[in-house]
């Protein structure tokens, strides 16, 4: 009979517990990161891990990461149009919800930053007004360099999002080492 007291006292107490940690996250001024549909992290592995990597980490150095940084693109408005207006994500054969699905699961998840914690998720409607009005810049590293130098400014965002398309040592038997 002890024993029954004892796991009634210890799940009551659980309960008791799980209800205050209920509440003070209610209190926190953070937003409950989105829940993400399982199909949000299988579209962007079908269709931007082969560049970007599985877990937002890129090989390639003309590729930015994402991971602990696509994040930061949520700190300013010209920044957030820029991440959901990139030509790639535009054309993306995924309709508005799926996209939005994408871009929240990359901005949260692979990239989550201080920044993104307290940014509003994507929505289908706000896809469909960038697939409508797509970037039109002729020197898109150009841009990225002036959108990313606003978020390292204004968004603490790290410095090294800017060097992302600089060399990273020399590779051999690159063409340009066989002249």
């Amino acid at each position: 009979m002890a024993v029954r007291a004892l796991i009634g006292a210890a799940l009551l107490a659980s309960g008791a517990y799980a209800a205050m940690a209920r509440s003070s996250q209610e209190d926190t001024l953070h937003a409950a990161p989105p829940a993400f549909p399982r199909s949000a992290r299988s579209n962007f592995v079908e269709r931007c891990g082969g560049c970007h990597g599985l877990e937002g980490r890129s090989v390639a150095r003309n590729v930015p990461d994402l991971a602990a940084r696509a994040g930061f693109f949520l700190c300013t408005p010209e920044s957030r149009s820029f991440a959901g207006r990139l030509p790639n994500v535009m054309f993306a054969r995924l309709s508005d919800e799926d996209l939005a699905d994408v871009l929240n699961y990359v901005m949260f998840d692979l990239g989550e930053t201080p920044t993104s914690k307290l940014a509003k998720p994507y929505t289908s409607q706000e896809v469909a007004a960038y697939r409508a009005n797509p970037l039109s810049v002729t020197d898109l590293h150009a841009k990225r360099r002036e959108v990313v130098g606003e978020m390292v400014a204004r968004c603490q965002a790290p410095q090294a999002m800017l060097d992302y398309n600089r060399p990273r040592g020399r590779i051999p038997g690159r063409v340009e080492e066989m002249k």
